[in-house]
């Protein structure tokens, strides 16, 4: 018995439908595009540009989450309602609440480099290496990577970690140890 023949034309249909199929499994597998260093970098990236939404789109919720709670802490501690007008463009905590976590996020860093342009043109001058990527289980890693700006005239060079959390088929920035001490010292004060 002979093989069947096949034409050409069918032969491709079967093919395309394989691959047809097949993409969305290929696509859903952490690529080039997912790595933590290419979060890293796209995360660096939005930071240079002023681009806030699109930082705060790479960060993982939890870290979102975190910084919501700073952020209600803080404005509970301001009677006068006028952090919450000058940073976040809201004049109660119930305007705050409709807020998302990526929004609050985002316009507080934004009305932190607007009070200070200096800030502003150090964070769009700076310049990241990205080093390289530890594992330190399936779903946490941490990237190393060379910062260098410019402040008040003089070039500072800074090797620091970025803790990045799987979130789906990809990695998100946690919060930086800075930003959590930070939000942990004011927190205790009642700030």
């Amino acid at each position: 018995m002979g093989v069947p023949h096949r034409s050409p034309r069918r032969a491709s249909s079967v093919l395309l439908g394989v691959i047809l199929f097949a993409a969305p499994t290929v696509h859903a597998q952490a690529g080039p595009a997912d790595t933590p260093e290419a979060v890293a970098k796209q995360l660096m990236s939005t930071l240079s540009a002023g681009d806030f939404a699109a930082n705060a789109a790479l960060m993982h919720p939890s870290a979102l989450a975190t910084f919501r709670r700073f952020v209600v802490g803080l404005s509970a501690s301001d009677s006068s309602g006028a952090t919450l007008k000058q940073v976040f463009g809201v004049s109660s905590s119930a305007a705050l609440d409709t807020l998302s976590d990526a929004q609050l996020y985002a316009r507080f860093f934004g009305a932190m480099v607007a009070a200070q342009p200096e800030m502003s043109a150090t964070i769009r001058s700076a310049t990241y290496d990205v080093i390289g990527h530890v594992n330190e289980a399936p779903d946490l890693a941490h990237v190393v990577y060379r910062m260098t700006m410019t402040v008040d005239g003089i070039a500072v060079r800074k090797v620091t970690v970025l803790t990045l959390r799987r979130y789906g088929t990809t990695w998100r920035a946690m919060l930086t140890t800075d930003l959590e001490n930070l939000i942990s010292r004011l927190s205790a004060q009642g700030t």
